[in-house]
């Protein structure tokens, strides 16, 4: 964060992660204040910076929003660093990239690296392209597809089918609950949804 900036400034900074997110997600500032127990004027105080929610009450502004805290608060703290960001600045893209691997858990890394180094028979070239395809298509379709590849990997851990036993292996329970909220958002016709992975 830049060291000059006043506390008002960063507060309408800060203040811009609660209204941004809620129009992202579509939402009304009435459907926020039942959902958080506050008062329609409190929600109006925190996206005017002129107060701002406990550490509990935005965590449960995202879960009521369907939405990754993530980028709003790594906007937030790191404004220069993706701010207006080119894909076609090779160096940015650099510096963006060697950030997020760095804020990564070592869990996350070793699961990384076998995605990419792994001896599962897949070019990681082409996960990339069909993470990238994933990503693209509707959250109907992706808690579909992430369904059929929980089943296929339960089915053949169990009949002892799995290409590399003995790597790093998927956190289920995570992957259950990723599944089950991102059915919910679709019930909801939310945008997405968002689940933390314990430390």
């Amino acid at each position: 964060m830049n060291s000059s900036e006043s506390r008002i400034e960063r507060a309408q900074r800060f203040a811009k992660i609660w209204w941004q997110s809620r129009a992202d997600a579509a939402k009304s500032q009435e459907f926020m204040a039942l959902g958080l127990g506050v008062s329609k004027k409190t929600i109006q105080n925190w996206e005017k910076g002129i107060s701002s929610p406990n550490l509990f009450q935005g965590s449960e502004w995202f879960r009521l929003l369907g939405l990754n805290p993530m980028p709003y608060y790594v906007s937030f703290l790191y404004p220069n660093l993706f701010k207006d960001f080119d894909p076609s600045d090779d160096a940015r893209i650099e510096e963006a990239l060697l950030f997020l691997i760095q804020q990564s858990s070592q869990m996350e890394k070793r699961e990384l690296l076998f995605l990419m180094t792994g001896a599962h028979g897949s070019s990681w070239y082409s996960l990339l392209q069909m993470f990238t395809a994933h990503c693209h298509t509707s959250m109907q379709a992706r808690v579909s597809a992430a369904r059929m590849v929980l089943e296929n990997y339960e089915m053949e851990k169990a009949t002892g089918q799995l290409i590399c036993p003995d790597n790093i292996q998927p956190d289920l329970a995570l992957l259950e609950d990723a599944i089950a909220r991102g059915r919910r958002a679709v019930f909801h016709r939310e945008k997405g949804y968002t689940t933390t992975p314990e430390p």
